[in-house]
């Protein structure tokens, strides 16, 4: 492969890096709808508890953020790590049920994005429950 084209897949790869990195900005801010705008209306997505679409998915997202909020848990959204290939992104993330208290667990999140240009059109997540008192010595990260 010659230089140029390596530093133009670097580029774009480092751009949709930046896409993903903004767009959880915005969740981890609570702004879940404004994050639908990375997306194309048409994204497939494929959480097996979720009907389908993209809209839906934002829709557990906000009910569940609500929840936290009543349960008077201030959550702690981080992204840990950030990977491009080409047209894929993926995002290793976690959600602390309690920042004051990180202790009591949380989730782990691996994300991946599919992209056709700026859009996201594919979205996976494969989600991990950490409970307290976990018997791997070295945790989640």
């Amino acid at each position: 492969m010659d230089t140029i084209k390596s530093a133009l897949i670097i580029q774009k790869e480092v751009y949709l890096k930046k896409i993903v990195l903004e767009y959880f900005k915005l969740i981890g801010s609570g702004k879940f709808r404004e994050g639908l705008s990375f997306f194309r209306d048409d994204c497939k997505t494929h959480n097996p508890f979720i009907s389908g679409s993209i809209e839906d998915l934002t829709d557990a997202m906000v009910a569940a953020a609500k929840d936290l909020d009543t349960q008077n848990e201030e959550g702690e959204f981080t992204v840990k790590h950030v990977l491009a290939d080409g047209d894929l992104v993926a995002a290793h993330t976690e959600l602390l049920s309690s920042k004051s208290k990180p202790f009591k667990g949380g989730l782990r999140q691996v994300h991946l994005f599919r992209f056709e240009g700026d859009k996201i059109v594919e979205y996976w997540d494969i989600t991990q429950q950490v409970l307290p008192d976990m018997p791997n010595a070295s945790g989640a990260f």
